[in-house]
């Protein structure tokens, strides 16, 4: 098996060393390359090295964004969220110039070989290695024009170097013996407990809000309403339809390309539309001529939108062309050419611009312009394309108090609530050990006063009922038998534990929980430690005021 994958690898590669030479390349021309677009006004582009990769650079980025997906595929891990992903990006980065620091080699064929086996991606349906698994999917990823060439062998490289540099930095995982025996005593103890709970919603104290205690309130916490800093600006609209006289008449052969490009729709729409038919009857094939009209009208909106959107970035590329000002006659003059005006948008945060009926895109861009640079790409919008004329910025500041005061003052009822909430809960805990210590049962303690209560009879923390709040089952762990829990705020409600009975087990030095138990606390302290050391070393790489911004 180890030999037939060696000759794989020196089938394949020679495309290594083409890989590195392309980005090699690439590199070179982003750097002498990295001048103003079109119409884009890059004169304050600014570098972002992260280990010598400029992560402002959408090709380069998008490279080592291909090898951190492609990786996660071969490893069978699912990146759940930007987060994460941002994560292995930068750790990916840091990690192989960690390693090229220090000289790790890249593997031999037969080392890449042996761990090519243990790739999740290439196992068979028996969960085994497979060769035609491996072989399918290489040659796929070489077959496709948009994928980088030898891209598979060479992130299997990465991740084998990767590897090797984290089992150095995760260490032998080291750990108390009493770490997990703890944790072997605290999966087995056995607990007999009652809960008690008070709703929140059904708390409903008398709260008087004078304006006194409200300007209190609004002064201790005047940046909670502070307004963030909004955009000024207008917009130039290029509706689809006042395009319509300069689309050309099509042809029977364009709307016949149009319908077969887009059957499956008219399809679907004529289907809905017509008369239902009987019941067994043969359905009959939906024709070009059936659905004709419908094609053509689909035609023409889709070139008013193609011409539209030509308008609109051609509006756009005469205002970086020409150096237009924003004030100067040669930006009405344009304005009168394109048969357009300016609307004007209300001001709006960077959140609020997700709640507009314009798209977000285009409205979202107006953060990045100031300066030569006021307007926006084309983009598109219900009904047409729009260039968005950016006017300028209103700084952040906080409203006066009668602006806000309806806010105020649910704000403050609602904090009122939750502290009255809490010295309720002390109360009822005052009131529950009371009973309790006089021989009262807590259930009927807790119901005599209100509360909503209920048993639980002898279970293991690992065997726990699933009606138990897992809020009051990890506070019952840290318990001792006959104590009352303080009231635990949780989803909506106030909750009291009361342990009855609680037995700690002895653990044998043999026992197989034990030893599970040793063997998972070593492996994650050596993964802390690993992500510890590979975070800090992400730190040390970003830029000088973005790690001051963090470190602050």
């Amino acid at each position: 098996m180890i030999s037939w994958i060696q000759h794989h690898l020196i089938r394949h590669g020679r495309w290594i060393f083409l890989s590195l030479l392309a980005i090699i390349i690439v590199a070179f021309v982003f750097t002498i390359g990295n001048t103003p677009g079109c119409t884009t006004d890059r004169s304050g582009y600014k570098e972002n090295l992260f280990y010598g990769i400029d992560l402002n650079a959408p090709r380069e980025r998008e490279i080592v964004i291909e090898k951190v997906q492609l990786s996660a595929y071969l490893n069978g891990q699912q990146i759940r969220s930007d987060e994460q992903f941002q994560t292995q990006l930068t750790s990916r980065i840091a990690l192989l110039h960690l390693a090229d620091e220090i000289g790790v080699p890249a593997p031999s064929q037969e080392t890449l070989a042996d761990y090519i086996t243990t790739k999740n991606a290439f196992r068979g349906p028996d969960g085994q290695f497979s060769a035609d698994a491996y072989t399918s999917f290489v040659d796929s990823m070489e077959s496709n024009p948009r994928s980088q060439k030898g891209l598979v062998l060479l992130v299997l490289e990465e991740d084998y170097r990767i590897n090797q540099i984290g089992s150095v930095l995760a260490g032998p995982g080291y750990l108390l013996p009493a770490e997990a025996l703890a944790q072997t005593q605290r999966n087995r103890t056995e607990f007999t407990l009652s809960t008690a709970q008070i709703d929140y919603a059904s708390f409903t104290p008398e709260i008087t809000a004078d304006e006194a205690a409200l300007l209190e309130y609004y002064e201790a916490n005047k940046l909670r309403y502070q307004i963030p800093e909004r955009i000024q600006a207008s917009y130039v609209f290029f509706k689809d339809s006042q395009y319509a006289t300069q689309v050309p008449e099509a042809s029977e052969a364009e709307l016949r390309e149009h319908f077969i490009a887009n059957r499956a729709q008219f399809v679907a729409d004529f289907e809905a539309n017509k008369p239902a038919s009987d019941e067994g009857a043969d359905a009959t094939p939906v024709t070009f001529a059936d659905v004709r009209e419908a094609v053509a009208q689909s035609y023409l909106q889709e070139q008013e939108a193609r011409i539209a959107n030509q308008a609109a970035q051609a509006f756009a590329y005469s205002l970086y062309r020409d150096e237009i000002k924003r004030d100067s006659a040669a930006f009405n003059e344009l304005l009168n050419k394109s048969q357009v005006s300016l609307t004007p948008i209300e001001p709006y945060t960077l959140a609020g611009a997700r709640q507009r009926a314009l798209s977000p895109e285009l409205l979202e861009s107006a953060f990045q312009l100031g300066g030569n640079r006021y307007y926006s790409d084309a983009y598109a919008i219900e009904g047409g394309f729009a260039v968005l004329i950016y006017e300028g910025r209103i700084a952040p500041e906080i409203p006066a108090f009668e602006a806000v005061q309806a806010e105020v003052t649910a704000d403050y009822k609602a904090e009122e609530k939750r502290r009255l909430f809490n010295e309720k809960g002390e109360s009822l805990q005052a009131e529950l050990k009371a009973k309790i210590s006089e021989g009262s049962a807590f259930v009927a303690a807790a119901e005599a006063l209100g509360l909503q209560a209920q048993d639980f009879e002898s279970f293991s923390a690992q065997e726990a009922p699933s009606e138990l709040n897992r809020s009051a089952l990890q506070t019952a762990q840290g318990m001792q038998a006959g104590e009352v829990s303080p009231m635990l705020t949780t989803g909506g409600s106030g909750i009291f534990v009361y342990v009855k009975e609680k037995t700690v087990p002895e653990i044998a030095s043999d026992d197989e929980d034990l030893v599970q138990a040793e063997d998972y606390l070593a492996r994650f302290a050596a993964y802390t430690s690993g992500a510890a050391f590979a975070n800090e070393l992400v730190f040390h790489g970003l830029p000088e005021e973005s790690a001051q911004e963090i470190s602050e």
